[in-house]
């Protein structure tokens, strides 16, 4: 009797996970086979597999509806929001890791202190400032914005990692004559790196996505990135009911996630690990 009950709740395990699975995939691949379709089809079922596949849905989604200039904008804000959080959220975390000096205990409350502020309270205050400094309306900002912004949140997770490093490593780099770029570049980071490649990959997708900060310091459309791009591309397609280029361009939006995840789907599955040089 046990037995039977474990594969009944194997059984309805199985088909709940299948069934999940189902609702999770099926808006996915429906968006990607719907990008192919045009008006007609749409209105004739929504649910109907394209008699042909149109690829000119998604010419018009990049050329003629301006999502190129839409990707390259955000391209360039993740490449800048990326390399500038590295090097910001590793050198703060090392130094809040492996020196004590006075003052290193308020920089950790500071830091904690303000991951307890939702950041939509300061958009607005952040806003009038810079826009008296005349500093909106260009991608630098959204990139110096998207890096600071990251500091206080990933230095809390990545500084746990860095001071399980044991300084064994540090004294004996010390003694051979390394300098502090070498401990920093040789040690830190190679002994924390997969720590460091979850926290990047969240910036690498936040930057991707970033909504509210796009739309609150962007104006020139010819800086729009994909996100504000594709709400206005979206709202313009649905009042001209264009649904196939409108797919189109949600699919188009959504590839640079799949291949990253398709790219590096082996680390994300194992998360951070503890590697060799960590104290147990």
């Amino acid at each position: 009797m046990k037995k039977f009950g474990n594969v009944l709740l194997n059984i309805l395990l199985r088909a709940f996970l299948i069934f999940w699975s189902i609702t999770i995939v099926f808006p996915l691949v429906w968006m990607i086979y719907s990008s192919f379709k045009n008006n007609p089809e749409f209105y004739a079922s929504p649910w109907m597999l394209p008699a042909e596949i149109r690829w000119e849905n998604y010419v018009e989604a990049w050329e003629v509806s301006n999502f190129g200039t839409y990707f390259l904008n955000s391209f360039i804000v993740v490449v800048g929001t990326t390399i500038l959080s590295f090097l910001m959220i590793t050198t703060s975390s090392y130094v809040l890791a492996k020196y004590k000096y006075k003052g290193s205990k308020f920089f950790n409350d500071f830091y904690l202190l303000c991951m307890m502020i939702p950041g939509v309270l300061l958009l607005m205050p952040r806003y009038f400032h810079l826009l008296g400094l005349g500093l909106t309306d260009n991608l630098w900002i959204l990139i110096l914005l998207g890096s600071v912004g990251a500091i206080p949140g990933s230095c809390y997770i990545l500084v746990g990692f860095m001071k399980g490093v044991h300084n064994s490593f540090i004294e004996a780099a010390l003694v051979d004559g390394a300098g502090e770029w070498t401990i920093y570049s040789k040690i830190m980071i190679p002994f924390t790196k997969p720590a460091i490649f979850m926290i990047m990959l969240g910036k690498i997708m936040g930057a991707w996505n970033d909504f509210e900060t796009a739309l609150t310091y962007l104006q020139d459309e010819s800086l729009y990135t994909v996100p504000i791009g594709l709400s206005n591309l979206t709202n313009q397609m649905t009042y001209h009911a264009e649904y196939g280029p409108m797919f189109a361009a949600l699919v188009l939006a959504m590839v640079p996630i799949l291949i990253l995840y398709a790219i590096f789907q082996k680390q994300i599955m194992f998360g951070t690990s503890t590697s060799d040089g960590l104290k147990g």
